[in-house]
């Protein structure tokens, strides 16, 4: 199991629309539940992330990911209780310690379980953008607005695996030694062998002209199908998400007592959503013609 989702290109529509459309769309899935506290919104928000995954293909990705996820959340859900006793329904009462009342009550415990549903919807938002946006595409996008700053993305990237490698080499080779040196000196070790890297590979690229590289000119490619549902739902999300929130729909007051706006126009928001997510995977235009036209 990877610790991070990879990129692998499949054939949808989220795959096959230009990196800037997808990684919108992707963002604006993690946009919408930092506007709402409401948890029958950001748990709509969690079904559009889970539609929007199942068009793509990638719901057994995104399942991986979830039990990360989850620990995090559950984390939250335990860490809030602890920090904050605001609230009136005590559950329990822990006595003063560090000079501070540590009791434990219901409004603390419900904010902890929104807290944690928006962290699980916004890690697999990014999740998703993780394995349906290709990198090397964004920092293509990147190199026509700063040259220098995308090669250093793209080293960086193909570098980490590898300096992280050489730390692990020098830590196994350290335990072999017979008085075996402290952390402090393998670090230091390590942090000298990666500058050293670093030399070299800069060395390198200027053999190679990369100090002399100007900005490349701009190819334009013609907006496709994919292109445009794409953008168009992850504009939809947003403006919907502002415009709702603006509106008042999908209030939540946690202290001192919980009140959750719970009716028709928090229900039909919560539909919206799922259904403007799942949006760029119907129909003929979302299943047919996944290369670029």
């Amino acid at each position: 199991m990877s610790l991070v989702p990879v990129y692998q290109r499949r054939a949808s529509a989220l795959h096959a629309a230009r990196a800037g459309a997808s990684a919108t769309f992707c963002l604006s899935l993690a946009f919408a539940p930092i506007l709402f506290d409401n948890p029958i919104v950001l748990g709509a928000l969690l079904c559009a992330i889970v539609a929007a995954a199942v068009g793509a293909g990638v719901a057994r990705d995104l399942r991986r990911w979830a039990v990360y996820a989850a620990g995090l959340a559950l984390l939250v859900v335990i860490i809030n209780p602890l920090v904050t006793s605001d609230g009136l329904t005590v559950l329990w009462r822990g006595g003063s310690f560090l000079g501070r009342r540590w009791d434990i009550t219901l409004e603390a415990v419900v904010a902890g379980a929104v807290a944690a549903l928006r962290v699980l919807d916004v890690v697999l938002a990014f999740a998703l953008m993780s394995v349906t946006v290709d990198p090397d595409e964004m920092l293509r996008a990147l190199r026509r607005i700063s040259y220098r700053s995308a090669l250093a993305a793209a080293l960086t990237t193909r570098l980490v695996p590898v300096l992280a490698r050489d730390a692990s080499r020098k830590s196994e080779a350290a335990r072999c030694r017979p008085r075996p040196p402290g952390r402090t000196a393998v670090a230091r070790s390590a942090v000298a062998g990666s500058l050293e890297r670093a030399v070299e590979l800069a060395a390198a690229l200027e053999v190679r002209g990369y100090s002399r590289a100007r900005r490349p000119q701009v190819a334009r490619q013609p907006w496709s199908r994919h292109d445009l549902r794409v953008l168009a739902s992850a504009l939809s999300i947003i403006v919907l998400a502002i415009t709702a929130r603006l509106a008042g729909i999908g209030d939540f007051q946690a202290y001192p007592t919980t009140q959750v706006s719970a009716g028709t126009a928090e229900l039909l928001l919560g539909l919206a959503f799922v259904a403007l997510a799942y949006a760029p995977f119907v129909g003929l235009g979302g299943r047919l013609g996944v290369a670029r036209a």
